[in-house]
């Protein structure tokens, strides 16, 4: 059989290029169109989304209506002031796919399972989540902030595989101890402010990669057993006034 013509072979290609265009575009108004539907469904519902706005950039430069970055790598913040919503509208959370969460006044929450299906959440931050009781479910978030979580006792433990460089638990005043953290080899910040019940940090003592501990208001640490982990962690700077 006879190669194509020439002209033949550039109009394929360029057909296809004007095909592979058009979905494109498609996929991208898609796109545009559930998210600025979820955006309108978390405005009534009362939450708060900071992001940067993918029409604005695609404006900028039309180009950017091509890359997958544009619909899913511009900084998104989403803070969510009545907690209990959060897992009734997951769908709409998904969609609007944010790197930072912030969720306040959930009664509903026990863990943090349901985060697990936003995949490129990098920061988590939950106020006064009366149910909370485990950080199940924040092996691929980098970054966790508890605070007010009176339901928090202890931290069952967490796969040395976790993304978990920084966490923070703040007035968790039920917490007892923080075992589950031994395995935490990527770990590097913690602070643990104002956790009256805390008794024992000895899990942090093999944490090598560990550079700053606040223990601020740990009452319930003796000067000894802070005297010992920074015997044990050198390189860390220990902040207990």
């Amino acid at each position: 059989m006879p190669a194509d013509p020439p002209l033949r072979r550039k109009w394929n290609i360029t057909r296809w290029l004007v095909v592979l265009g058009l979905l494109g575009l498609g996929w991208s108004g898609w796109r545009v169109y559930a998210f600025r539907s979820a955006l309108a469904e978390a405005k009534t519902l009362g939450w708060t989304l900071l992001y940067t706005d993918p029409v604005e950039t695609v404006r900028k430069d039309w180009k950017a209506v091509f890359k997958k970055e544009t619909w899913r790598n511009g900084e998104k913040w989403l803070f969510i002031q009545t907690g209990e919503m959060f897992e009734q509208h997951i769908a709409v959370v998904r969609e609007l796919n944010p790197e930072q969460l912030q969720i306040e006044n959930s009664a509903g929450l026990r863990d943090l399972s349901a985060l697990e299906r936003l995949p490129h959440l990098q920061e988590a931050s939950l106020h006064e989540c009366a149910a909370l009781t485990n950080l199940r479910g924040c092996k691929s978030l980098p970054v966790v902030f508890l605070s007010d979580c009176k339901s928090l006792t202890t931290l069952e433990t967490l796969p040395p595989d976790s993304a978990l460089i920084t966490l923070g638990l703040i007035r968790c005043t039920a917490l007892t101890n923080v075992d589950g953290l031994r395995n935490l080899s990527a770990l590097e910040t913690v602070s643990l402010v104002g956790c009256t019940g805390l008794t024992n940090v000895d899990a942090l003592k093999n944490l090598s990669a560990l550079r700053e501990v606040y223990l601020t208001g740990c009452t319930g640490l003796t000067p000894e057993s802070v005297a010992e982990l920074k015997a044990a962690l050198p390189k860390a700077k220990i902040y207990r006034p």
